[in-house]
């Protein structure tokens, strides 16, 4: 199986269809097309309010992507209405200047504090997956 520490620094383990929870909470729900998600309960109120996509936690995506433990960044997209400060475990990478979006990577090993962060800063408006594939 595979592991994968999502945004929120929560871990699981995903193979063939099947989620193993290593040190979280949470609920699993497939849609209709197929996609497993595994969304953690602290991640809940924040879909909700749409400061979070639900494809963050698209366990398909992710493993499609190729984005799981073996590569220890996550690539996200920030929409934001400031600058973003410095947050340790961030790095931008591109601040687009025709739309108020930022491409950054997460560090995964620092997951947990660096999404504290970002949900705490008042100009992100939404926070969701780069979907990059890689076609090898």
């Amino acid at each position: 199986m595979a592991q994968f520490t999502l945004i929120n620094g929560d871990v699981i383990e995903f193979s063939n269809n099947i989620v193993k929870p290593l040190n979280c909470t949470g609920s699993q729900s497939r849609d209709r097309f197929g996609h497993i998600f595994f969304i953690p309960d602290a991640a809940v109120p924040f879909i909700d309010a749409g400061k979070l996509a639900k494809d963050l936690f698209n366990l398909s995506k992710l493993a499609l992507a190729k984005y799981d433990d073996s590569d220890p960044q996550l690539p996200v997209l920030i929409k934001h209405h400031a600058p973003l400060s410095q947050i340790t475990g961030l790095s931008i990478k591109k601040l687009f200047k025709i739309a108020p979006f930022s491409s950054a990577n997460i560090e995964k090993a620092k997951a947990t504090s660096v999404f504290k962060q970002l949900l705490a800063n008042s100009s992100i408006e939404h926070i969701q997956l780069d979907e990059v594939y890689s076609l090898s």
